[in-house]
């Protein structure tokens, strides 16, 4: 399913993003190879952003069409509280007190953030 198509699901209460968003953090909890793939999840963050989008959903004040849609970022993009380390040892445990423009413009809109993924260091792949 696409992002626009849970979307449309959510809007119609066919899917509860409480319990979308906890199937992607069980699905990431139980990969085996979660360790590689995401640098840490934001499980809180994600299930609070969840039951707000869920509130939203069920008073008819979604934000958009996105809104209670699951989302996972690179670990380039600053996110409050949370270590952002761009797949650099220069960088290890900094912690940005506030999100990237884009991660602010994606809570505007509802998405709901899982957690941070690994990358190539400072987003540098050699090519």
């Amino acid at each position: 399913m696409t992002a626009s198509e849970l979307g449309r699901e959510i809007g119609k209460g066919r899917i509860h993003p409480v319990e979308l968003a906890e199937a992607f953090l069980d699905a990431i909890d139980s990969h085996p190879h979660a360790a590689r793939i995401y640098a840490r999840t934001t499980a809180p963050r994600a299930r609070g952003e969840a039951m707000a989008a869920a509130a939203r959903a069920k008073s008819g004040l979604r934000k958009g069409l996105l809104d209670g849609v699951p989302i996972s970022w690179k670990d380039l993009f600053d996110t409050a509280g949370v270590a952002t380390e761009a797949g650099s040892a220069l960088l290890k445990h900094r912690t940005p007190t506030r999100d990237a423009a884009v991660l602010e413009t994606a809570t505007l809109q509802g998405l709901v953030c899982l957690g941070k993924t690994h990358m190539s260091e400072l987003a540098f792949s050699g090519l």
